[in-house]
């Protein structure tokens, strides 16, 4: 999206409601080289939440959630002896 905006007195402009921001949303702003302006939207993170943003950790989040093991639902005695069987157990030793 490209808006003609006009800066006022305070050097302020104003954004349009499509723009996603609202009052008080905290963003960064940067003046690049080229004079362009460039205003990114944040989210600060409470610092006793910071590690849970770490790269190890999301990767470990990502991994546990891509588990390849497949869930499986015991809906009668019949099924629970199946996958005992499959597992190597007796099923008589379930009882």
């Amino acid at each position: 999206m490209t808006l003609f905006a006009q800066a006022d007195a305070r050097r302020r402009i104003t954004l349009p409601p499509s723009a996603g921001i609202k009052p008080g949303d905290p963003m960064t702003v940067e003046v690049l080289d080229d004079g362009s302006i460039l205003i990114v939207p944040i989210v600060a993170i409470p610092r006793h939440q910071l590690w849970a943003w770490k790269p190890e950790v999301l990767d470990r989040v990502a991994a546990a959630m891509a588990d390849p093991r497949p869930n499986r639902k015991i809906n009668s005695k019949e099924d629970l002896e199946a996958l005992a069987r499959e597992l190597g157990v007796d099923p008589s030793e379930l009882d």
